[in-house]
């Protein structure tokens, strides 16, 4: 059966092209790539990771926002949870950018515990966490806006001493 469907093969690998190239035309810096990409995509991944060399500021109204979500025990182990799932691959388990998928795949990720990151506000934080900036994805499309501030808490622990 297999063979029937080796005519496919030809048509099957100009299609993908294509659809990479279009892919790579939807996403910039100011389109940031979907979630779970990096994985499937690392050459966008790399790509995209030249937005890291430009500057990332959060809208003033960004900055006066404040966390409905009080750390907690509670609050950091679900936001634990979530980081584990949706941040450790590039940021890595102790925040440092050396996650597993950044370093398999030569994908740049910020080092979330560096005083440059930590001296942002909540609000800074949580916008940029939803709305994401060339490879690092926009999550309010998948985290609810308490999940994201629960993430906003766990980036806090990751304070360089």
């Amino acid at each position: 059966m297999g063979w029937r469907l080796g005519w496919l093969a030809g048509p099957l690998a100009a299609l993908a092209v294509t659809a990479a190239a279009a892919v790579a035309e939807e996403y910039s810096c100011a389109n940031p790539i979907a979630p779970c990409t990096a994985c499937h995509s690392p050459e966008l991944a790399r790509d995209l990771a030249k937005c890291l060399a430009e500057p990332w500021i959060a809208p003033a109204t960004a900055k006066e926002l404040t966390s409905p979500v009080p750390a907690s025990e509670r609050v950091l182990r679900f936001a634990k949870a979530s980081y584990e799932i949706y941040c450790d691959g590039c940021h890595g388990p102790a925040g440092d950018g050396k996650g597993p998928i950044a370093l398999k795949f030569s994908v740049p990720a910020i080092n979330i515990g560096a005083p440059s990151v930590q001296a942002q506000t909540d609000g800074e934080l949580f916008w940029k966490i939803s709305n994401g900036k060339g490879a690092m994805p926009a999550w309010k499309s998948l985290l609810s806006d308490e999940d994201r501030w629960r993430l906003v808490a766990f980036v806090r622990t990751f304070r360089i001493r």
